[in-house]
């Protein structure tokens, strides 16, 4: 201090002369030069800061004061109770600090502040510390996958993102996506462009949001760095394949509204030609098997499957060939890759079902349907079996076609497999069995009940009823564990000709005005007939159990045949049997979105539902729009199925439909009294309706 003191001292005296030289008066020594001195020289604050470093306040604002008389302008330095970068050696705590050993670099600046009193690390440091030591939280937290601990992290206010790196603000962004805080994860990504013009940060950035945002959200985020970027429209031209691929997705996910510009999907596809990985090949089938371009579909599909394609692209494939109705090359397709993929296996069954559910069974292979059969056993597919059991029904095979409806029963209880099943029980001569089912689903499958109750249309005779029953197929093949039918012969469908055009001669189609002249004589009758057999009280459950087999491949023609099958041995699985309180109702209970029954046209009400509804409602929930979401939704989507099926379903209600549904929503008494006469006109007005499509 002394020798401050002597310096300033220096200082005065030396000037003094100067000034006296110039003129001035002898007091302006001390005052005048204070002005030019604050304008040219800088203070020195190195007695303030010593002050300072002892924690003497009372020393440090007489400094300051001096300082301020000498320099008015003069401001205390920021970091006057923090030493200066080289004022204190930090140089073992930055190289602690650069070796991130920052447990024991804490410790050093606790022992350092103990045995300093008053000294404190720079702000520089502290700052860097506390952002690196969060860095390793975010990091520690990013390998256990604790992603919500993450965003909650950030969220907190705990760490800044505008001061984080790139790489901490990537794992930021992700965990925001990863927890559904879509908007948080575009923010932090946003961020990352307007403070980066580095184009190896801001690729990398593009690249990281594309992996874990969707493309609607990536789109905003291409327009932001565009406008924030000093570089022209190709920014990200390195990635530009990349950015036409997830756009790709987002259309085949209909997550995209705009579609792809045609100049950009012809790089794309250049790029896919060009390097020959099926997953890009594929992806340009899918597009255009989504744009119903289904030749150049099968083309890409093909160059996939020849390169590697996997399950996935087989299937894609084979629905292509469908839709172009090469059903026999698809099915082929299908059943090869049915292995890997579950799709292609459903999609096998679903494609030779349509010809075995015909009318008229058309001649299929022995040996496509022996390996059909397998199939259907080994998955214990109920839409499978219940095509079988069409197939050996129409084809007169009743017995055949018993033991497939059975097994379709158990797999999938659906109103064409039980009306199928019920008409074979009724042709075998097992009508306590067939009434035992009418009864049991009666308030669901309004066809079964109208085997009691009838429509009062013509129907034609069955083929099977005339003298070409017993060569309407040929013979079939027992297997271990199952029956194959045989194939239909041409005898069938001549006959079935034969009596398509009587039909048409006794206009099938329209009701037969005898019946109607005599419609309260055919209600004694049908009201008679049914007696006894309706309603009945039986169990609510399905008795059929039938657990699937192992796939048995299936014999040659040549090969001697295996001993038959016992059809009546049911396979328990170990499930419950449904409670039921009390004895079984008579009629059964209304089921939602159903509609009504035919047995409501002769007085017979439903008990009511559960949620006390007891009208009819129409059209039936199956007659309706699918749900958003659900796989019936899908297959209506499917492109190659849009068109007449859209078509049927805009279909309006016919007179004799509506009929139906009036007469059966009239007020009634229960068992016997006629109904009121239906109101046409107000039925006529309903919304239209799918035809439907069940036998």
């Amino acid at each position: 201090m002394r020798a401050l003191l002597l310096a300033a001292c220096a200082v005065s005296f030396a000037a003094a002369p100067r000034a006296h030289a110039q003129g001035p008066a002898p007091q302006s020594i001390l005052v005048a030069p204070a002005p030019a001195a604050a304008a040219s020289e800088k203070p020195d604050d190195l007695a303030l800061r010593y002050y300072a470093s002892l924690d003497q306040r009372a020393r440090v604002r007489a400094e300051f004061s001096r300082l301020r008389r000498l320099y008015p302008n003069f401001e205390p330095p920021a970091d006057l109770y923090g030493p200066r970068r080289g004022d204190v050696d930090e140089a073992g705590l930055w190289e602690l600090f650069s070796s991130d050993r920052l447990d024991e670099l804490r410790e050093n600046i606790a022992a350092r502040r103990k045995d300093m009193p008053g000294w404190r690390p720079s702000d520089d440091l502290m700052q860097k510390l506390k952002q690196k030591e969060q860095r390793n939280q975010i990091f520690a937290f990013w390998r256990e996958g604790r992603w919500l601990d993450i965003a909650s992290f950030a969220r907190d206010g705990r760490f800044f993102i505008a001061n984080a790196d790139a790489e901490a603000q990537w794992t930021i962004a992700e965990a925001f996506a990863r927890t559904g805080q879509i908007n948080e994860a575009v923010e932090v990504y946003k961020a990352i462009f307007a403070s980066n013009e580095d184009k190896h940060i801001r690729l990398a950035t593009m690249q990281k949001a594309m992996a874990t945002l969707r493309m609607s959200d990536v789109e905003t985020l291409l327009i932001e760095a565009r406008k924030s970027s000093k570089g022209s429209e190709d920014e990200f031209a390195e990635v530009a394949i990349d950015i036409t691929r997830a756009r790709i997705v987002a259309v085949l996910r209909d997550e995209r509204k705009d579609d792809i510009s045609a100049d950009e999907l012809q790089r794309f596809e250049n790029f896919a030609k060009f390097t020959r990985e099926p997953q890009q090949l594929g992806l340009v089938a899918w597009l255009r098997y989504k744009r119903r371009d289904f030749r150049y579909a099968l083309e890409s599909f093909k160059a996939a499957i020849e390169n590697g394609g996997d399950a996935m692209i087989a299937h894609g494939l084979a629905h292509t060939l469908r839709a172009l109705d090469l059903r026999r090359e698809a099915e082929e397709v299908s059943y090869a890759w049915r292995a890997p993929l579950v799709n292609n296996g459903i999609l096998f069954l679903d494609l030779l079902e349509r010809d075995l559910t015909q009318e008229t069974p058309p001649y299929v292979e022995p040996a496509r349907l022996a390996r059909y059969a397998a199939v259907t056993i080994e998955s214990a597919s109920g839409e499978g079996a219940q095509g079988l059991g069409w197939y050996a029904y129409n084809s007169c095979q009743f017995d055949v076609a018993r033991f497939w409806f059975e097994r379709a029963v158990a797999w999938f209880p659906k109103e064409a497999t039980l009306y199928g099943y019920v008409l074979t029980l009724k042709r075998l001569r097992k009508d306590k069995e067939a009434l035992e089912l009418i009864n049991r689903y009666d308030g669901l499958f309004p066809k079964l009940v109208e085997l009691l109750f009838p429509d009062d249309y013509y129907h034609p005779p069955f083929p099977c009823d005339s003298r070409v029953a017993a060569k309407a197929h040929g013979p079939a093949v027992k297997m271990a564990g199952y029956v194959v039918p045989g194939p239909a012969g041409p005898a069938l469908a001549a006959e079935r000709d034969r009596l398509r055009v009587e039909a048409e001669k006794k206009e099938a189609t329209t009701p037969d005005a005898a019946k109607v002249a005599a419609q309260e004589q055919q209600r004694e009758r049908v009201l008679k007939a049914a007696r006894g057999k309706f309603p009945l009280a039986v169990t609510a459950e399905n008795p059929l159990r039938f657990a699937p087999l192992p796939l048995v491949a299936a014999r040659s023609s040549s090969a001697q045949p295996a001993p038959a099958p016992v059809a009546a041995a049911a396979v328990p699985v170990g499930l419950r049997t449904e409670p039921l309180a009390g004895k079984a109702p008579l009629v059964a209970r209304r089921v939602p979105g159903v509609g009504p029954m035919p047995s409501e046209r002769y007085g017979f009400i439903l008990s009511p539902g559960w949620n006390a509804v007891d009208l009819a409602s129409w059209p039936p929930a199956s007659e309706q729009v699918a749900p958003t979401g659900t796989q019936w939704a899908n297959q209506e989507a499917d492109p190659a199925w849009i068109g007449q099926q859209k078509a049927d379903a805009d279909t309006q209600l016919t007179a004799s439909a509506a009929e139906h549904v009036a007469t059966a929503m009239a007020p009634r008494n229960r068992y016997g009294a006629a109904p009121p006469p239906p109101d046409l006109a107000a039925v006529l007005s309903l919304p239209s309706s799918k035809q439907s499509q069940s036998r």
